[in-house]
Formats: structure tokens, C-alpha cells, sequence
């Protein structure tokens, strides 16, 4: 943001509400103005992940005007960055009130990635003229070197709601969200896993890729009202909304890198196609009801109706292998040129609450959600392959849940609560095969839960919450005894499938003396997959959390500590030896392998504030926090090149799986020089470093084996560790 126009919108949060002051009205707020000094080793997407933090001034403040009848507030933040906030609301008491808001902020990925494009993040992105698969294969001869993977929000919008018709209300919002700029894409080759290798076109095409700087350019807009009525005992409301999301990077085209231009003069390029989200429109309409009932009883019931639209063109080519191995674009044979996306969403709810007996209250649920899928079932061949038709899926399913808990307080300071959910996920797949009803299961899921909650003290509260977890899964099994077949009646999806899971969580509030505070949480989480041969076997994670404040003479002291551990264990089969069967004896052509994924985070931090003197006072802080990953893998076979090698399962192991550290040290002196003006001077020293086996050795040119085999990669992420000292000053005005 141009920093002529921050600094005057500092003046306008205070010009706007006291252009409006009038006698007897109260005028009061505080603006702020100051600067940073930043040095950074380096730049850094992780750094500066969803922030603008750099060298120079910066400013904000708000300001309030307030009476008997109205109120008007003007306030902002980081006015001069690239992640600033403007609001601006107000109203009549018991009238009306309104707002308006305009804040933008970055979500920064990564900083100078490389690219083979000499446009990156266009819509149709080329290689330079003349370039080959030998001077590709020299990141340092590409003809792009820089480009920022980010994308920038911008979001500005409002609301107002009118009470003033008693016992009716009204409520009306608007936004629009604005995102520009560019992702990294692993675009595979034209040919993907269909290519084949030939004198004429060495090395083998499967797994080939090239990094793309996707362009992001879209813009969402939203509106929501809602109409009610109100009194002691019931309250009803009618709304309805509509979002519409326009994209106009929908189709990337790039130059395929891996292929020289074909064909007769003038040659034409092999380009590959990226396809993002299509235009689509979304409308909803709901309804919220609630009435006290005897009993000291409230019934509630919800429902809404939401439907989403798209609309898009289909790619009508596919690109093959042609003569010597170089790709050749063959049509598509499509039952229809454009496919029209339609889902609804059908849900209702219900709740009824009550204290029937004195020391015991229930609730009492039911919920039911309807997805159809009403989207076209399009066709497509191609010509030249005998291969049979395929069509796209819709998928629908239908979610059914019911359950209730109750509350019963055995003594003034002893409660107990019980409860239990059922739901019920019916799931559909159209055109229905026998491949896609094995991968859409049918799936019931019982919850119990149970917790007590004791206050013995008024010093001393503690919670202690268990919970178990059935869910079971029915799953159509194929016929027949090929690979594919196989493997599939042995995989169940994690998320869907059979499991069950035990969870306990206490936590303890303790307060001995009205100075000293502290805060104890645990929590252990335990899932076993149940039937899956293949996959997630188990999943367990305890985490223990320690918070801590003391307050002495104008000191305050706090501390914390967070320790995390967490264990999952998967099981994998390699290839179709044994027909994909992982209870066949192994062999280099199919074997299985088991991977043990473990991960410990700890976290620590103290500091203090304290005052100097009337005026000074000092905060001081550190912080802490470490991640150590490890991935051990155990396989059933090797080959014999592999164990010409040496590879064993002694040195499989990925030591590094995502571990890092991360500390800060901030200190920050405070200056009270009267009721009006303050000053504030402070420094931090923040440090993130990552250290992951998938970056180890990381290659710019990924296995190039053959010029015409490699890969070619961005380097997204490898500016993922930062070290900064900051230095800033503020000072702040209240009137």
C-alpha cells in the first residue's frame, strides 16, 4: 500500500468520528506511529508466510464517538504494510448498526523459485526459443530464475441489521474476496504414465514432471440476509444467500519441455494443460426456530436448502505416443462439449434441551443431510483405441445422526455426564460399478462419552473426559483374482472404513492463592483400523500441556510447556507379484513394506513484566519450540541390484521427516511519559530452521539419468529457515 495514503488514513480515523462530535458527546481513541528496522538473512516465504513485516514506518489507531443515541468507531492496523485492516461501524442504540471493512494480507509460499519458462504464472507459458533438453538440464541456463510463489488477499465488504421494528429484526452482508497471484503445480509430462521409451526418445517417461507458476486470479462475491422474529419465549428466522465465484486463470497452457515442436513447418509445440476450479454460483435458504417449552425446556429446529452450480469446458484431445516416440494430439470423442456441475444439499436439525428433575438436564438431537449429486455423466473415447468408453462418477450420499446426553450433579460440587451419537453415512456412486461401490462404502459410526467434572475447592477444578468410538464399514468385494482386484478387496479408506478409537482427556484448573494461577491438560488418542490388510494400520498420539502464571509486587512471571507424541503405523504392498495378494509369500516383483511414522514436538516458553519505575516498565520473553519426525520403513524383498548396493533395511530409514526448530527472544520496554502520550521500544530475534530428508540433496534437475528423463523443479520451499533481528519503535497518542 502506498505509504502517503496510510499515513492519511490515520488522520481520517480520527477525523471521521470527531467531524461527528457534538457537546456532551464522549470522543476518545488512540492512534499509534512508528517504525521497524528489520535484518533478515535471508528472504523467506516462511518468514513472511501471512505478513508483510519489512524495514519502515507503519501506523494505525482507532477512534470512538459515543452519546445517549448514537456510536461511530473508525479503527485500523498496520496501516503502510501489505497486510493492513480498515473498519469503519457505527449505529443508533436499539436501532440500527452498521459496518464496513477493508483488510488485505499475503499468504506467501516461497520467494525466487526458478522456473523453464520465460513467463511464469501467464496463462500460456513458453520455453525460449531454440531450447533444448541439454541446456534444460543446467538449471543455471533457464531463462527465468525468479518468480514469488504467493497470492494476495483482498477482502472488502459490510454489514448493517435493523432492530428498530421491534419484536422483528434484519440482517444484511456483503463481500467480496479478491486473490491474485501464483502457485507451484507438478504438472506431469503430456504423455504421463502412458509413454514409452524408444531409440529416438531415450530414457523412460513415467514420473516425469515440471513445476509450473499456476497464475491465481479469481474474485468470490457473497451476500447473505436474514429476516426474524423475536420475543421472551420464541424466536424465528428466515434467510437466504448467493456466492458467485469467477475464475479467470481457469486454463494454464505451458509448453511441454520434455519434446522439441513436430510436424511439418511451421512445427508445433506439444503443450500440456492445467485445468483450475470453473466459474460456479451458489444459492442457500435457511430457517432457525427455538421455543421455551415447560420444563425448563427449549426446542430448537434448523433447516437449510443450498445449491451449487458450474459450468466449463472440456478438453476435447488427449496427447499420445506418435512415430519414434514423440507425442502426437489425437481427439477426444465426447458425448457432450461442456459439463454442467449441480449438487444440493438437503439438511435439518432438531434439539430439545430440558431439566426435567432437579440436578439433571438432558439434550436430545436429531440430524439429517441430503447430498445429490444432479451433475452430468459425460462420455468420452478415444478413436484411435479400442479401449471401451469411460464416463465420470457423481457421488450423493445421505448422513443420519441422532443421540442425546445427560447431566446429573451427584453433590454440589460432583457432576456427571453420559452420552451417545449414532450416525448413519449411506453412500452412492453413479454410473454404479463394482470398482467404485468397493471404494464407496456404507458406514456406521456409535459414539459413547462420558465425563466428571469436580470442583472440591473453589481453587481447585478438574475435568475428566473418555471417549469410545465404533465405526463399521460394509464394503462390496470384487470378483475375480487379477492385481488390481486384489489389492482393492484389501484396501479400506482411513476415513471411512472399519476402526475404532479410545480417547481420554483431563484437564485441572488450580488457583491456590488469588495471585498464582495453573492450567494441566492431557489428552491420549488411540485408533486402530480394524480389516485393512493394506493401509492405516494405527494411529496414536498423548500430548501434556503445563501453563502457569504468578503475580508478585507488580511482577508477573508465566511459563508454559507442550509435549507432543504421536505414532502411525501403515502397511503398503509393491507390485502385483502374487496376484496383489498381501498374504503371498514375497518376491521382487510383489512384496510388502511397513512404514512406522513417529513424531515428537516439545515447546517451551517464560518471560516476565515488571515495572522499572512509575513510568518504565519491561516485558521480556523466550520461546522455544522443536519437531523431531522419523520414517523407518521395513520391506519384505529387494532386488539384487539393490542389495548389490547394500540397501537393507539398516539404511532405508529417513532420519530427518520433518523436523524443525523454531526460538524467539523478544524484549520490549514501555515509556508512560503522561495519560496522553506513550512510547514503546523493543527488539526480537526470531530463528526457524528446517531440516527434512525430502530436501536432502534437493536437485533443481531431479534424476537426470537422460536429458530427456529428468524432472525440473522450481525449488519451492528451500526458503523455508530464516534468522531476523527486529528492531521497532512505536508511539502512541490517546485523546
Amino acid at each position: 500500500m502506498d505509504r502517503t495514503l496510510a499515513f492519511a488514513s490515520i488522520i481520517v480515523l480520527a477525523l471521521v468520528p470527531a467531524s461527528y462530535a457534538a457537546d456532551g458527546d464522549v470522543f476518545s481513541g488512540d492512534l499509534f506511529l512508528g517504525g521497524n528496522a528489520v535484518n533478515l538473512d535471508h528472504k523467506s516465504g516462511k518468514f513472511n508466510e501471512y505478513n508483510a513485516i519489512g524495514p519502515g514506518l507503519v501506523g494505525g489507531g482507532n477512534a470512538s464517538l459515543d452519546n445517549d443515541r448514537y456510536y461511530l468507531n473508525a479503527e485500523g492496523s498496520y496501516l503502510g504494510e501489505d497486510d493492513m485492516y480498515l473498519k469503519l461501524k457505527g449505529g443508533k442504540w436499539g436501532s440500527f448498526k452498521y459496518s464496513l471493512f477493508y483488510t488485505e494480507f499475503p499468504h506467501n509460499y516461497s520467494f525466487g523459485d526458478r522456473s523453464v519458462f520465460t513467463n511464469p504464472g501467464s496463462q500460456f507459458q513458453t520455453l525460449a526459443p531454440g531450447t533444448t533438453y541439454q541446456s534444460l538440464s543446467n538449471s543455471s541456463t533457464w531463462p527465468s530464475r525468479s518468480f514469488d510463489e504467493k497470492i494476495r488477499r483482498k477482502d472488502v465488504g459490510g454489514a448493517v441489521e435493523v432492530t428498530a421494528i421491534r419484536p422483528f429484526f434484519f440482517n444484511f452482508e456483503a463481500n467480496r474476496l479478491q486473490r491474485e497471484g501464483q502457485k507451484v503445480f507438478g504438472a506431469v509430462d503430456a504423455l504421463g504414465t502412458s509413454g514409452t521409451s524408444s531409440a529416438a526418445s531415450p530414457g523412460a517417461f513415467t514420473g516425469r514432471m515440471t513445476d509450473v507458476a499456476q497464475p491465481i486470479d479469481d474474485h468470490t462475491t457473497n451476500a447473505n440476509a436474514l429476516f426474524g422474529w423475536k420475543n421472551k419465549q420464541f424466536f424465528a428466522a428466515f434467510g437466504g444467500g448467493f456466492s458467485q465465484y469467477s475464475n479467470q486463470a481457469e486454463f494454464t497452457r505451458f509448453q511441454e519441455p520434455f519434446f522439441p515442436p513436430s510436424g511439418p513447418p511451421p512445427a508445433t509445440p506439444a503443450v500440456g494443460t492445467i485445468v483450475g476450479a470453473p466459474d460456479n454460483k451458489s444459492w442457500n435458504m435457511r430457517f432457525n426456530g427455538t421455543a421455551k417449552l415447560p420444563y425448563s425446556s427449549v426446542f430448537s429446529l434448523n433447516a437449510d436448502y443450498q445449491r451449487n452450480t458450474s459450468r466449463t469446458t472440456l478438453l476435447s484431445s488427449i496427447v499420445e505416443t506418435g512415430t519414434q516416440g514423440f507425442p502426437v494430439v489425437a481427439p477426444l470423442r465426447l458425448s457432450q462439449p461442456v459439463f454442467n456441475g449441480d449438487v444440493e444439499y438437503w439438511h435439518v436439525g432438531s434439539t430439545l434441551t430440558s431439566s426435567p428433575v432437579k440436578d439433571v438436564t438432558t439434550k436430545l438431537y436429531f440430524k439429517y443431510l441430503d447430498r445429490r449429486d444432479n451433475s452430468d455423466i459425460v462420455t468420452f473415447s478415444n478413436p484411435a483405441s479400442t479401449a471401451a468408453p469411460l464416463s465420470n462418477s457423481l457421488y450423493s450420499f445421505t448422513k443420519t445422526s441422532v443421540g442425546g446426553e445427560a447431566a446429573y450433579r451427584f453433590l454440589k460440587n460432583l457432576k456427571g455426564i453420559l452420552g451417545y451419537d449414532f450416525t448413519d453415512t449411506r453412500r452412492e456412486n453413479l454410473p454404479i460399478t463394482q470398482v467404485a461401490m468397493n471404494q464407496i462404502p456404507d458406514t456406521w459410526v456409535h459414539t459413547y462419552n462420558g465425563q466428571l467434572v469436580y470442583n472440591p475447592l473453589d481453587w481447585l477444578g478438574a475435568r475428566l473426559r473418555y471417549q469410545k468410538r465404533y465405526q463399521d464399514a460394509r464394503f462390496e468385494f470384487l470378483q475375480g483374482t487379477d492385481a488390481n482386484t486384489v489389492l482393492a478387496n484389501n484396501i479400506r479408506r482411513f476415513d471411512a472404513g472399519n476402526r475404532t478409537q479410545d480417547m481420554v482427556k483431563f484437564t485441572a484448573d488450580i488457583t491456590p492463592v488469588e495471585t498464582l494461577g495453573i492450567a494441566l491438560e492431557y489428552a491420549y488418542k488411540l485408533d486402530n483400523f480394524q480389516r485393512n490388510a493394506l493401509g492405516f494400520q494405527q494411529m496414536e498420539e498423548n500430548e501434556f500441556i503445563f501453563d502457569a502464571n504468578y503475580l508478585v509486587k507488580g511482577v508477573k512471571l508465566f511459563a508454559f510447556f507442550d509435549y507432543d507424541v504421536s505414532h502411525t503405523s501403515e502397511t503398503h504392498r509393491q507390485g502385483a507379484g502374487g496376484g496383489g495378494d498381501p498374504s503371498s509369500p514375497p518376491s521382487p516383483a510383489g512384496f510388502d513394506w511397513r512404514a512406522e511414522l513417529r513424531n515428537n514436538n516439545y515447546a517451551y516458553g517464560l518471560g516476565t513484566s515488571f515495572p522499572i519505575s512509575s513510568r518504565f516498565s519491561l516485558i521480556v520473553q523466550y520461546d522455544f519450540e522443536k519437531n523431531n519426525g522419523t520414517a523407518n520403513f521395513t520391506s519384505q524383498s529387494f532386488t539384487a541390484a539393490q542389495a548389490a548396493l547394500g540397501i537393507n533395511n539398516g539404511n532405508i530409514d529417513i532420519g530427518p521427516w520433518d523436523d524443525y526448530t523454531r526460538q524467539n527472544i523478544s524484549a520490549r520496554l514501555l515509556f508512560e511519559y503522561d495519560r496522553h502520550l506513550a512510547f514503546s521500544l523493543g527488539y526480537l530475534y526470531t530463528q526457524f530452521r528446517v531440516n527434512d530428508g525430502q530436501y536432502t540433496g534437493y536437485q533443481f534437475v531431479a534424476l537426470p539419468t537422460t536429458a530427456a528423463g529428468a524432472s525440473y523443479l522450481s525449488g519451492a520451499y528451500l526458503d523455508q529457515s530464516y534468522k531476523a533481528n527486529i528492531v521497532f519503535l512505536r508511539a502512541l497518542y490517546r485523546f
